[in-house]
């Protein structure tokens, strides 16, 4: 939603140890234009726990999916910031072959 993933790290190794853990922020100001609606359904997402985690059929009627209380905002960050996530994995992905 805001142009890059939940998780980063500079190793696989870390990278796997941080999503493992279920450690995540909403940084700003990359996050500030994203209703809480949405970042409560991101939250209920990356619930490490299996059994904690949301389902199908919760996911498909929580709010924000739902689109009731979604508010119809543009976010003109997200484009600039999906591009910049895509320059930067081609780089790592290269990076990494040699």
């Amino acid at each position: 939603m805001c142009g890059f993933p939940p998780f980063y790290a500079d190793t696989n190794k870390e990278l796997f140890d941080i999503i493992k853990s279920g450690t995540f922020e909403f940084p700003s100001p990359y996050w500030d234009d994203i209703s809480d609606l949405a970042k409560d359904l991101i939250s209920k997402l990356l619930i490490v726990e299996p059994t904690k985690r949301m389902d199908c059929e919760q996911i498909l009627n929580h709010a924000w999916i739902l689109g009731e209380k979604t508010p119809r905002k543009i976010l003109p960050k997200v484009t600039e910031k999906i591009r910049e996530f895509h320059a930067k994995r081609k780089f790592r992905v290269t990076d990494l072959m040699n």
